[in-house]
Parts: structure tokens; C-alpha cells; sequence
């Protein structure tokens, strides 16, 4: 319902500033309910209508990146996430742009690129345990790729110690911690 309205409204012609918001809310809500497609057209069309607001821009361009990773554009998204860092928003929003691209980058195969970000994520200072336990957790995955057992280790009982229902980050600790015993074995 609320994406009719919203394209209502942006069919209705309005001023320029209720233009550029009922795209970035229209985005969104095409976003939550997976019309990655329809949220990536609202948000050019709302970066197009105000190209120097570092507030609208922040927005459209991180969610136009997850919309994009959603879609497997991988590269796009990280080039969207890269536009938000340089903005250099507010510490919520750059945090979620740094944890963003580390996880896109991640995909891609960079975990040491991926690790970067995450450390950045971490210095923003989060004050949102959730958050940060997902933080340490996707950054202890990370490392475990690279083979830094101890690093994955440590990093991953941070998380559980935020957050100990992240299943996640007790999975990557028992892969380290595997991989320890294999590695202790053959010497």
C-alpha cells in the first residue's frame, strides 16, 4: 500500500523536495519487500534530484548498494558503499557503509579488504552490542578464510561475548579452533 501512495505522489508532479523523498521512501519500501529493481530506480531518480545532499545522498546511496548486492552486483555495491565512506555521514550510517562493503568485498573473495573495513566499523566506537557482535562475527569469518585461526578466534568469542545467541560466531570458533588441532597434529 504504501508504495502505491508513494508513486502516487511522485506521479503528482510535487515540489522538488516532496519529489525527492517520496523517491527515497518509495525506495525503501520497494526495498524491504525485495523489488530491488524498483528501489535502484528511485534512488537514481532521487540522486539525480538532489545531487549535493549529503543526507539524501547517504541514504541512496547505501541502500542503492544493498539493492545492488541483493541483486549479485557486487561491484556496484561496493562502488555505492565507497560514495557513502567519502561522505563521511554520521557514525551509524558510515558504520553501516564500512560493514557493507566488508561484507561485499568478502564475497568477492578480498577478506583482507574485508578485514579493513570491519576494523573501521569497529573504531566508530559501536555502541550497539548487536551490531557489534555481527561486526566481530563477520570479521573473524573473514579471517578464518585468510587462515588466521587465532584472529578468528578471538574475534568470534567477542561476538558471542556481545551476543551469545549468534550461532554464527560459534560456528567460526569451532572452525578455528579445528583447524588449530589439525595444524598442531601435522607438526
Amino acid at each position: 500500500m504504501a508504495i502505491k501512495d508513494y508513486d502516487t505522489a511522485i506521479r503528482l508532479k510535487p515540489s522538488k523536495t516532496t519529489l525527492i523523498f517520496a523517491h527515497v521512501k518509495s525506495a525503501n519500501a520497494k526495498l524491504d519487500v525485495g523489488d530491488n529493481i524498483g528501489a535502484i530506480e528511485d534512488y537514481n531518480a532521487a540522486i539525480r534530484l538532489q545531487p549535493k545532499n549529503p543526507v539524501i545522498l547517504t541514504v541512496a546511496y547505501l541502500n542503492r548498494g544493498v539493492a545492488r548486492f541483493n541483486m549479485g552486483d557486487t561491484i556496484g555495491a561496493i562502488r555505492d558503499y565507497s560514495v557513502v565512506i567519502r561522505l563521511k555521514p554520521q557514525n551509524a550510517m558510515l558504520a553501516s557503509a564500512y560493514v557493507h562493503r566488508g561484507t561485499a568485498k568478502s564475497k568477492l573473495g578480498d577478506n583482507i579488504g574485508a578485514i579493513k573495513d570491519y576494523d573501521d566499523t569497529i573504531r566508530l566506537a559501536l555502541e550497539n552490542t548487536d551490531f557489534a557482535a555481527y561486526v566481530y562475527s563477520q570479521r573473524a569469518a573473514a579471517k578464518l578464510e585468510i587462515r588466521d585461526n587465532k584472529g578468528a578466534i578471538e574475534d568470534s568469542g567477542t561476538a558471542i561475548h556481545l551476543d551469545p545467541n549468534l550461532t554464527e560466531a560459534y560456528e567460526i570458533r569451532d572452525a578455528a579452533k579445528s583447524n588449530l588441532d589439525k595444524h598442531a597434529e601435522a607438526v
